[in-house]
């Protein structure tokens, strides 16, 4: 009898305060075991951050080896193993041109500083950012009509086109009424693309290196929920979607699905959001924490 290891969740809920133009973030974690009956999670409150919201612009989480980042939209947060180093990439237009600049921020390291990088590709970003064996991966243009998977290795700090992306998938950038999310699929960059027509699918598209993406599989035993795929995880062989909801009140709700066997289990996770909305959340799925200290980035240009 195979015994699930319980799962060690990281949750991160956003609460945007348009009157006061600030951004608050609060963190818990929490463990479940998927063969557990229970529906209520308990966690415990780990910390909360409060800064100023700029120009109304996104942040999204980063989750990466321990350490967790809040940036912008257009920054990267990655791990390198080889010289044990957090790095931030940050991608911002040119103010006098069409081109973008490129900076990299080394974590611990003296000056606390930006430096400026060279990259030979030119593109904007599509997507969001995942860090896999020391390289942060994310969609982009890489032309007029033409995208492609990006792998910025953090060693080298040098960029390349991992794979292109397919004329099925790109088909689906334009729909309006669908979520798209980068993912880890067992070691490989895997983006999961979910639709809310009738009925409501995910169809996984996997990246190699070198070659076009590919159509894993697609999963259409689902039924109407208004969450987003955050990831998909394996336990005991078989593959389990992890669902978040985009914003609520008062409770944070995560389901996962057990595809092998279609069914669907819903954790109420214990938290006091004083019945605020909170307007983004994200569930990070077995992380490990890291002693090293948080600091605070500022881009300088």
């Amino acid at each position: 009898m195979i015994v699930s290891q319980p799962l060690r969740f990281l949750l991160a809920l956003h609460d945007k305060d348009d009157q006061t133009e600030r951004l608050s973030c609060s963190f818990f974690s929490s463990s479940s075991s998927l063969s557990s009956s229970s529906t209520s999670i308990s966690t415990t409150f780990l910390s909360k951050i409060t800064f100023p919201l700029r120009c109304r612009a996104s942040y999204r989480s980063y989750y990466v080896n321990g350490l967790m980042n809040m940036a912008f939209s257009t920054r990267f947060f990655g791990y390198d193993p080889v010289n044990n180093q957090y790095k931030v990439l940050c991608i911002t237009p040119h103010r006098l041109s069409t081109q973008h600049e490129f900076q990299v921020f080394t974590l611990g390291a003296k000056p606390k500083s930006w430096r400026f990088i060279d990259c030979d590709i030119p593109h904007r970003t599509w997507s969001n950012g995942l860090c896999i064996d020391g390289s942060v991966y994310y969609i982009a243009y890489t032309g007029a009509v033409t995208m492609s998977l990006m792998r910025f290795d953090l060693n080298s700090e040098k960029f390349d086109i991992f794979a292109r992306v397919s004329e099925e998938m790109k088909a689906f950038c334009y729909l309006e009424n669908c979520s798209r999310t980068l993912i880890n699929y067992h070691g490989k960059v895997a983006t999961a693309i979910q639709t809310y027509y009738e009925p409501p699918t995910i169809d996984l598209f996997v990246f190699e290196a070198g070659k076009q993406d590919y159509k894993e599989k697609s999963f259409d035993n689902l039924p109407q929920l208004h969450l987003r795929v955050k990831s998909v995880i394996n336990r005991a062989g078989d593959d389990v979607i992890i669902f978040a909801p985009h914003h609520s009140r008062s409770v944070a709700t995560v389901i996962h699905h057990d595809l092998k066997g279609a069914s669907f289990k819903m954790m109420k996770f214990e938290v006091d959001v004083k019945g605020d909305w909170f307007t983004e959340s994200n569930c990070f799925v077995d992380y490990v924490e890291s002693l090293m200290c948080c600091c605070k980035l500022e881009r300088v240009i």
